[in-house]
């Protein structure tokens, strides 16, 4: 049997990158997608690094193909990616998140195996449904967006086969952020006041819950958007604002 191939946009850093670490202890082939290889990538016979601009719709047209073509047919594909250009936010955010997100998945749609599981992992985030001051407006409408294309991909291409779902993150600590926050006290206590769990969830676990979304212990899961905030988004704004006072 020929090795498994997924394919990881926005695998460099921080979720994306722990997304394509537990590819590779899964056994996988990945390549990995991003406008630049950062340092301390290191590419192996099972690892690669391909460069693209996803700013530029150009740059995507025959990407698909030149990646299976040199690595093989997919089995999954997740876009992880983020706008973090210095241009206009809104045209970045719906270019980078959006448009990019269709046309990788059209893209690469006719380049999956032809049998076993097959599946797309989306990264969305709670902003897709709740409106956070921390994000731009471009940010909620992508999300948003991604939420919808998932539903309508899981519908056209689960015809064919090919589930497609989306993790929406809360905050979370990772790698490159978590000093922040577990340095802010009285942050931390409000993250331990509203959410159930009582604490941020973290890169790793949000990972986790891609690597089982793409992976045949998801294999009737198809056309979902799940909430990874530790509960947070069932707790009505009112238990929220009374968590602050003494009512």
């Amino acid at each position: 049997m020929s090795q498994q191939h997924a394919v990881v946009v926005g695998g460099t850093r921080g979720l994306g990158r722990l997304v394509a670490e537990n590819f590779l202890a899964r056994g996988f082939s990945v390549s990995v997608v991003s406008r630049h290889k950062p340092a301390g990538f290191d590419e192996s016979a099972r690892l690669r690094h391909v460069a693209a601009d996803l700013e530029k719709s150009s740059a995507l047209a025959q990407l698909p193909t030149q990646i299976c073509d040199a690595h093989g047919p997919v089995s999954y594909l997740v876009l992880s990616q983020r706008y973090r250009g210095k241009g206009d936010p809104w045209a970045g955010e719906i270019q980078v998140e959006l448009t990019a997100s269709r046309d990788l998945i059209e893209g690469f749609a006719p380049l999956f195996v032809d049998h076993g599981d097959r599946a797309i992992g989306v990264v969305s985030s709670a902003y897709a449904e709740f409106v956070g001051s921390s994000q731009p407006v471009g940010y909620h409408v992508v999300k948003g967006g991604l939420n919808a294309m998932v539903r309508h991909y899981a519908v056209t291409l689960g015809r064919k086969g090919i589930r497609v779902n989306a993790i929406m993150p809360f905050t979370y600590l990772k790698r490159e952020s978590r000093a922040f926050y577990e340095n802010n006290e009285k942050l931390m206590d409000v993250y331990r006041r509203v959410v159930p769990l009582g604490r941020l969830g973290t890169a790793q676990e949000s990972a986790h819950a891609i690597d089982f979304l793409c992976s045949d212990r998801a294999s009737f899961i198809n056309g979902q958007c799940l909430f990874l905030d530790g509960g947070l988004s069932v707790v009505w704004q009112e238990d929220v604002a009374r968590t602050f006072t003494d009512l």
